[in-house]
């Protein structure tokens, strides 16, 4: 919002300088993020937060430097002087919309001579970086800048009947804005029409077809109160930003709807001349009263840790026109409609606390903070950050959103991954289905900065597509970490699950992973008791995705549910005494078809529970023409301990022939000899 330092002085009976102006502003909470001349005037760029949409005008800061500075504040007077027929008789207002449209009003004014716009009046807009257009749009723009209520003004002639709607327009209804380019509109939206067509979008931009010139002869001056949420949403959707949808989608003071239209009307007649058609036509209302809010003067004591003055908290509601009373230790409020933003005692306490001076309430040295005990999820989330920093990685951030393109290669089957509106981002709309893509660009700096050995990992949210049209997609929370061989990111796994749980037990089938190199991926299985859980997945990354990532060294990868490693994760370690009697082990080599999986062995003879059995370790694979086309050997080691005895080889015998014929008679194993 720029401000005019000599447009303001028009409503203060003392001016501050502009850096004065701009430290008070900064010590309320309005910051001012520029101070620069144009025509002749110190102007400041103040931003205003979206609650302190009193602000966005030069009364509503006029006002607040008079709170500040304890100058008098008076806003200009406006007389009216009206003649020849009712505005009634004339033209008519309906709201056919009230949920959208609570008050719309309209004011007639006949025989204007529209034309270019006085010296004073193209200086003050052009000097806040408004255009002039002509003396009858200029007033609209200089009384929206001077009272945050935006108005329009219509070329009465081309309105049929000068009979006007509020309403929504028919699904694919179009309009030609006044900035040239034509609006396909739908029935969510609102506009102000006739009985032909709309003529507006309301609370965002005029049309043209009804738009002042230098033909108009008579003009309908509109000032209303629109649905906040119903110009945000227009605006957004038609990808239409105006001043008047600015203050529009932030909320504006009820009571300045009519004021505004009294003071353009009046300006108008000014530099414009004409007659003021008696009456203002209106429809709805709009509620103008002031809130109740009380104030214990002891709880500001309680909220900012010190005690001010009862005189100096008075002062400042006065200053504030918050009309206090006090009663006992209570101060009663009546908070005019400009200051939507306070309805709490808390608010009122934050109002005496910005214009007493945050730099009088003191700095403590001492805090007091109570420890409160880290939750199973915190824990978790440490352990396994403090994991895989111990074995080398270091933590990344990466941006949530990556280009569509970039976004499919990590998606089976090309799927298209889940778009955020160009309206909402323009470039790199695609929410990241992977956090590989993310950690890919990283390793991707590193190595052009010297680092081409660069460890990474990192929690985030994943979004998947919807599996159907009426779905919504899926977010999930997934870990992944990325080095330059896979032992390394496999080790760095097993370590992992080891710190969640010591008894959990990893294990890769191979699988075909979107963005890792077929043959060299697949699936992460972990399990405990129960059945194996899938946890993810992990690879080498496809020589396509090296490619398009400008890689110049191999890339193994690996990804991760976070939130079924939480929910497994029990660090507490259980002892064991050390074995009294010696372990004994037999290796055997069984011969299998080429398709089936260590894991599938390993996991077949865990849960057939053998008898003594305290570990399975593979050792190796064979292959050669005597064993067969599409066969292989397996090579296997069993650990046999008995903790109560020593075995004999008879009973180790009895377990491996059990092993065996398990293996034949759910792989077709032969015992290889």
């Amino acid at each position: 919002m720029k401000i005019a330092l000599n447009w303001i002085s028009r409503y203060l009976n003392s001016m501050p300088s502009a850096a004065a102006a701009q430290e008070a502003l900064i010590h309320a909470g309005l910051v001012v993020e520029n101070v620069y001349q144009s025509h002749g005037t110190d102007v400041l760029d103040v931003e205003v937060t979206s609650n302190r949409t009193d602000c966005l005008s030069h009364i509503g800061l006029a006002r607040e430097l008079a709170a500040l500075f304890k100058f008098t504040y008076a806003a200009p007077e406006v007389t009216l002087v009206e003649s020849g027929e009712p505005a009634a008789d004339s033209m008519a207002v309906k709201i056919l919309v009230p949920d959208m449209c609570s008050y719309y009003s309209a004011r007639l004014i006949r025989n204007v001579k529209v034309g270019p716009s006085p010296q004073w009046l193209r200086d003050v807009l052009e000097s806040v970086g408004m255009r002039s257009v002509n003396n009858v749009v200029d007033i609209t723009n200089f009384v929206l800048m001077e009272t945050g209520q935006p108005l329009h003004a219509f070329d009465a002639a081309k309105i049929t009947d000068q009979r006007i709607f509020v309403d929504t327009p028919a699904d694919g209804e179009t309009i030609t804005a006044i900035d040239g380019r034509t609006y396909k509109l739908n029935s969510s939206m609102m506009v102000i029409g006739d009985a032909v067509g709309p003529l507006a979008i309301a609370g965002v931009m005029g049309g043209q077809a009804s738009e002042v010139s230098s033909s108009t002869v008579d003009i309908i001056l509109e000032s209303a109160r629109f649905n906040p949420l119903s110009v945000r949403s227009t605006a957004r959707a038609l990808a239409l930003m105006s001043d008047s949808s600015f203050r529009f989608e932030r909320g504006i003071d009820p009571a300045m709807a009519d004021y505004a239209s009294r003071r353009a009307a009046a300006l108008i007649l000014d530099v414009a001349g004409g007659a003021l058609a008696p009456g203002c036509v209106s429809a709805g209302t709009a509620n103008t009263a002031s809130v109740p809010v009380t104030l214990r003067h002891a709880r500001i004591a309680r909220i900012l840790g010190v005690q001010v003055p009862l005189d100096d908290v008075l002062d400042i509601l006065t200053r504030l026109e918050f009309s206090p009373e006090l009663k006992g230790d209570v101060i009663s409020c009546s908070v005019p409609s400009f200051r939507s933003d306070i309805s709490r005692e808390i608010d009122l306490i934050e109002e005496v606390a910005r214009l007493w001076g945050y730099g009088n309430v003191p700095v403590q040295n001492t805090i007091c903070h109570q420890v409160m005990p880290g939750d199973h999820r915190t824990a978790a989330l440490a352990a396994i950050c403090d994991t895989l920093r111990a074995c080398g990685f270091s933590e990344a951030i990466t941006h949530s959103f990556v280009d569509p393109t970039e976004g499919r290669q990590f998606l089976p089957d090309n799927a298209a991954p889940v778009l955020v509106s160009e309206l909402v981002r323009k470039a790199e709309n695609a929410l990241r289905p992977s956090i590989l893509p993310g950690l890919l660009r990283a390793k991707t700096l590193n190595q052009n900065n010297g680092t081409p050995n660069a460890r990474l990992f990192e929690y985030c949210s994943v979004f998947q597509p919807a599996s159907s049209e009426q779905d919504a997609p899926i977010e999930q929370r997934h870990i992944a970490l990325i080095a330059d061989e896979l032992p390394l990111v496999l080790g760095a796994v097993r370590e992992l699950l080891t710190a969640i749980n010591p008894a959990l037990r990893l294990a890769v089938k191979p699988d075909n992973v979107p963005g890792l190199t077929a043959g060299v991926s697949g699936r992460c299985v972990m399990w405990l008791d129960g059945p194996p859980d899938d946890i993810g997945s992990a690879g080498m990354v496809a020589p396509e995705i090296m490619k398009f990532y400008n890689l110049r060294q191999d890339v193994a990868a690996a990804e991760l549910d976070l939130e079924k490693l939480i929910a497994a994760f029990n660090p507490i370690r259980r002892a064991s005494p050390l074995p009294r009697f010696p372990a004994m082990r037999r290796d055997i080599s069984i011969v299998v078809d080429d398709t089936v999986r260590w894991s599938d062995i390993s996991s077949s003879i865990h849960a057939h529970s053998v008898q003594f059995l305290q570990d399975i370790e593979f050792v190796g694979t064979f292959r050669n023409a005597q064993i067969g086309p599409g066969k292989k050997s397996v090579t296997l080691a069993l650990l046999f301990r008995d903790p109560a005895s020593t075995l004999r080889s008879e009973q180790v015998d009895q377990q491996v022939a059990a092993i065996v014929a398990l293996l034949s008679e759910r792989f077709s194993a032969a015992l290889r000899t």
